[in-house]
């Protein structure tokens, strides 16, 4: 008796056309696909790979300070699962000299996202943006996740761990010390009358004394509450007040705080 095979159906054609272009999309040269998108791109270089996975230079000029500039490599790789939420998802690992950061970012038509960002902030990294004298001791960062629309921040949140250190200033031509404490920050967006989605940094000490706060409008816009608690801890320090009440209080650009 004859054995019959059957032709595959137009949906097992339509099924292996899409994992075929799947394939070639993903096997497409990185650089080509930058260049194709974002033919004027200035902040990525010298990259190579393929969609899948790859790498790159980055490097950002602040736009308060376009002589002091941040650079690293960016490795990633696709998770393709995301391209059936509207985005593109990718684990990606980000350095700069001995930072390393390490996390999911997803980038949609009018949004980007990142989640679940683990790694270190160290010195090198924050002394490029200006003349301050830090402390060696890294910023430990754990579970960052943030995402943003085109109309501002959407969702904030993750912690910081600080061992703080001895650091120096300038200020009106002088250079002031200051030995911070050991601290830790918390992360989550605040919805203001006069800012719609804005992030807030509160900062503590590990027994949760208020040490200051942080925050950052969508038009980068940062504004600090520094307290007495914090302030004490500079050498003749001679200001009065109950430990929580703020001493310092500024607003300028976020980039123009170095």
């Amino acid at each position: 008796m004859a054995t019959v095979i059957s032709r595959p159906t137009r949906l097992w054609w339509l099924v292996g056309l899409i994992l075929l272009c799947l394939f070639l999309l993903v096997q497409l040269p990185a650089s080509w696909l930058v260049q194709k998108f974002v033919p004027n791109n200035p902040y990525l270089q010298q990259i190579s790979g393929n969609l899948w996975q790859g790498q790159a230079n980055w490097q950002i000029a602040p736009p308060n300070n376009p002589n002091k500039s941040l650079s690293g490599t960016l490795d990633w790789q696709w998770q393709p699962l995301y391209i059936f939420t509207g985005k593109i998802g990718m684990n990606v690992k980000i350095r700069s000299g001995t930072t390393e950061l390490n996390g999911l970012a997803k980038i949609g038509k009018n949004s980007w996202q990142i989640h679940d960002f683990n790694g270190k902030i160290n010195k090198d990294l924050l002394s490029s943006l200006g003349s301050w004298q830090l402390p060696d001791s890294p910023i430990m960062v754990k579970n960052l996740s943030l995402s943003r629309n085109k109309t501002g921040f959407v969702n904030a949140s993750g912690d910081f761990d600080w061992l703080g250190g001895n650091m120096g200033y300038p200020f009106g031509g002088r250079v002031y010390q200051i030995n911070l404490p050991k601290m830790v920050g918390v992360l989550d967006k605040e919805k203001t009358s006069q800012s719609p989605s804005r992030l807030h940094l509160a900062l503590a000490t590990p027994q949760g004394q208020r040490l200051g706060d942080l925050y950052l409008d969508n038009d980068n816009m940062l504004d600090v509450a520094l307290t007495q608690r914090l302030l004490k801890n500079m050498p003749n320090y001679q200001g009065q007040g109950a430990d929580d009440s703020v001493a310092v209080s500024l607003r300028q650009p976020l980039f123009g705080s170095f």
